[in-house]
Order: structure tokens, then C-alpha cells, then sequence
């Protein structure tokens, strides 16, 4: 389990790293639905090896809240600032 939580916090140093170097907003935006997928990522394999399905519903709600946020800003970059 140690290997999988490893890998998935490497994978989302890359995806951060997209973030900083990204030469467009797009690639910025990528990048941070990227850092957000793999945060549910692991909040789901915490819950799985504690066991809390509680913990389950918070990734479920931080996914509605990263993707909304996704889809506002490109709304919002998009319309160049005018809602």
C-alpha cells in the first residue's frame, strides 16, 4: 500500500510541476484538475485501508467542488472576465 501512496504523490508533483511550467492557462487548468484527481485518488485509498466510508462521501463532494470549480474558471477565462 506504502508503493501505491508513493507513486500517486510522485504523480501529483508532476502534475503540480504542470502547474508552474504549464506556458499557457489551459495547461495551468490541466494541471490543476490533474493535482484534483489525484487527490480523490487518495482520499479513497485512505478510506479503503481504514476502512471509514464516511470518508468516501468527502471524496465524492471534493470531486462536485474541483470539477465545478474547473468548469468556472474556464467559464470565466473564457468569457475574458464577464460572467
Amino acid at each position: 500500500m506504502t508503493i501505491i501512496f508513493v507513486v500517486i504523490v510522485i504523480l501529483m508533483l508532476l502534475s503540480a510541476l504542470r502547474i508552474l511550467i504549464g506556458p499557457t492557462l489551459w495547461d495551468r487548468l490541466l494541471g490543476l484538475n490533474l493535482v484534483t484527481s489525484k487527490l480523490i485518488m487518495l482520499i479513497i485509498l485512505v478510506a479503503s485501508v481504514t476502512q471509514q466510508t464516511f470518508i468516501l462521501d468527502l471524496a465524492l463532494g471534493f470531486a462536485l467542488l474541483g470539477f465545478m470549480g474547473v468548469i468556472f474558471i474556464s467559464l470565466y477565462v473564457q468569457r475574458k472576465g464577464r460572467f
